[in-house]
């Protein structure tokens, strides 16, 4: 939808308008009066709907740009499969075999799990690049990474995935 159509067309039918009255001068009938209110009307109207939406859409589209501000690195735990809740455990086992980005929640802790889906090779690490807090959110960054192998083992799948467990909090957790 094209934004800047409106004030063309109000311009074009002032335009319009100033040609007319100069030209032909008051010779304008009640008929074309009326016609000519109306048009301004509905001109006036969609100007003030147009003026509403550009309002509207640009308070909504701004960009906090302290919503990723760094409050602080977070304190955490890589969890192998013996320190997770066994419901957790089971969650990671159904979902492992397709990349998958989710949390769980208990009262003290927030487990926030990484997975890679299914790999057809053996010498895979997830790694936390980066977690941290801010205001509003708790962002975390993973890497797929390489462990040093001479060879790499063929015909083996595996399912790379991390878990990372910190004190629980209300915050959203965003993943990059």
């Amino acid at each position: 939808m094209c934004v800047m159509g409106s004030p063309v067309i109000f311009l074009t039918g002032l335009f319009i308008y100033i040609i007319r009255k100069k030209f032909f001068g008051n010779e304008i009938t009640k008929k074309e009066l009326g016609r000519d209110m109306r048009a301004r009307r509905h001109r006036l109207i969609l100007i003030t709907m147009t003026a509403v939406f550009i309002l509207a859409t640009l308070s909504g589209c701004g960009i906090d740009k302290n919503s990723q501000k760094k409050i602080t690195d977070l304190d955490y735990t890589v969890c192998d499969e013996r320190g997770l809740p066994h419901e957790l455990m089971d969650i990671i086992n159904d979902k492992k075999k397709e990349p998958c980005k989710f949390t769980y929640r208990t009262n003290d802790y927030l487990y926030i799990i990484v997975g890679y889906g299914a790999q057809d090779r053996k010498d895979l690490n997830v790694v936390v690049s980066s977690l941290y807090m801010t205001e509003n959110a708790i962002y975390i960054e993973t890497d797929l990474t390489t462990v040093d192998n001479d060879g790499l083992e063929k015909g083996l799948v595996s399912y790379p995935w991390i878990a990372v467990k910190v004190k629980n909090c209300d915050l959203q957790v965003n993943f990059k």
